[in-house]
């Protein structure tokens, strides 16, 4: 080991404080180095407008934003585009980043086919040990040649409720399965009661995969499930939804066997739906929506193809009614989705209607104040553009659509590709008097610029996602 050299008759003074203090200047000094480098290095691919046809004042009035993520990391660019003028800023380890994994799907349907409540004794003594596994599961099968189909509606709360749908012949006798073993399973498990999971291409579109339209929505002090047409003694319209816990379920009383095992049936109902609001020329509800001041939103058509929208108050009376399009051919709705909205006293809904002739998509505007509708009007995507968000001007006369990109959704993630995969917003602005564009251009969000190794280990322009600023009573972060 090298030993320092010391020169004889001299003392080395030592003055901790000084050194401390010059490494507390280089700290800073490299802070700020850093600080300029970080500033420098997001500002390069800070998102940009470019206006293609119409001027940037064709945006006032409108206000829309968001946040560009990329895969896997925390980071968030921030954009807001107001009045024409395009603001972003970076924010690193973002918290929100965390909070909006809470908020994927937070309304599920699931459909199961199980042994009804009648042939359970007799699938019982039929039931055999098929086979097993090292961790000692042991797989049950039993014939069956009647199934139960079945609805498990999930909730935001971790709540559930089950819907009976009836009782399906199947084509020819078949098996169905359930497990038993040491690994505990929960009462809406896989295979947990005799499943049945090989459903034909008729079975599986004589039953809709799910009798609610649209999402769920806030309703009170719990949640609103829009019920799609009329079905299971079920008139359409919007229900107030009551699931039970995980703890509530467990502790149903068993009602069946699986095996030697006694388990809760799982064609056993639980949880309800109470009606709240079906209005009696309803054929099919497409939407219920939660506004401002306690009121609710339900969008529907009538058996003649006339498309309405009422307005509900907390006692379910209609406080307005509005006929916004008539379609005579128009026979089921399909795509609907709320867009992404920052104030909870409007609403815009896309949906597709099919009709005898093919069909189109529809945006539904709707603003309303006091019990009252201040805005009520539906246009038709005639352009077939399937915007990501929609935002309508103050005056209620024009709209701005953006589009394109991979958008995530709060209640999933659509990944359709538009114009230059994930690098650009598509922006037009119309006008909802005449239906002409006023206004082209596109925000491109730095993807192509990206040299900064911020999208992981993807390329950069396949790498970011958009995500547009919703109410969190939507499935958002926005108060």
């Amino acid at each position: 080991m090298s030993k320092a050299l010391r020169i004889p008759g001299t003392r080395r003074s030592r003055r901790p404080l000084a050194g401390l203090g010059v490494l507390a200047a280089l700290g800073l000094l490299f802070w700020l180095g850093v600080s300029v480098f970080l500033g420098a290095g997001w500002q390069t691919i800070a998102p940009t407008l470019t206006d293609e046809i119409g001027e940037a004042s064709q945006l006032e009035g409108f206000t829309l934003s968001g946040q560009i993520a990329w895969n896997r990391i925390y980071d968030r660019m921030h954009f807001t585009l107001e009045d024409g003028v395009l603001r972003s800023q970076l924010t690193l380890d973002d918290p929100d980043a965390a909070a909006m994994e809470a908020t994927y799907l937070r309304f599920f349907t699931n459909r199961t086919y199980v042994v009804p409540p009648e042939q359970r004794e007799a699938a019982n003594e039929k039931a055999t040990i098929s086979g097993s596994d090292s961790d000692g599961e042991l797989y049950i099968s039993v014939p069956v040649d009647t199934v139960c189909g079945m609805y498990t509606i999930s909730l935001p709360d971790g709540t559930a409720l089950r819907l009976r749908a009836g009782k399906m012949t199947l084509p020819s006798p078949d098996t169905a399965w359930a497990t038993l073993g040491k690994t505990p399973q929960g009462e809406l498990d896989y295979a947990y009661d005799y499943t049945w999971n090989s459903g034909t291409v008729e079975m599986e579109t004589s039953w809709p995969w799910s009798p609610l339209s649209g999402d769920g929505f806030a309703l009170g002090a719990g949640y609103g499930l829009c019920w799609a047409q009329d079905y299971l003694g079920r008139a359409p319209g919007l229900y107030r939804a009551h699931g039970l816990t995980t703890e509530e379920i467990t502790a149903l009383p068993r009602d069946g066997l699986v095996y030697d095992k006694e388990v809760l049936c799982g064609s056993t109902e639980f949880g309800s739906l109470e009606p709240f609001y079906c209005p009696e020329d309803a054929a099919e509800a497409l939407a219920g929506v939660s506004m401002a001041d306690g009121s609710t939103l339900l969008l529907y058509r009538t058996g003649e193809g006339t498309l309405c929208a009422d307005l509900v108050n907390a006692a379910g009376s209609a406080t307005d009614h509005r006929e916004l399009l008539t379609l005579e051919d128009w026979e089921s709705s399909s795509s609907l989705e709320l867009m992404p909205r920052t104030d909870d006293g409007q609403a815009t809904l896309s949906w597709y209607a099919h009709t005898q002739g093919g069909g189109g998509r529809y945006l539904a505007l709707l603003r309303a104040e006091g019990g009252t509708f201040t805005l009520a009007r539906c246009v038709e995507d005639k352009d077939h553009l399937d915007p990501h968000a929609v935002v309508v001007n103050p005056a209620g006369d024009k709209i701005l659509l953006a589009y394109g990109g991979s958008v995530r959704t709060p209640y999933g993630s659509n990944t359709q590709y538009l114009s230059d995969r994930r690098r650009y917003i598509q922006l037009r602005v119309y006008d909802l008097d005449t239906g002409r564009m006023t206004y082209m251009g596109h925000i491109n969000t730095g993807a192509d610029r990206d040299r900064t190794g911020m999208s992981g280990l993807q390329s950069a322009p396949q790498s970011r996602i958009i995500i547009y600023d919703t109410l969190q009573k939507d499935g958002g972060l926005l108060p």
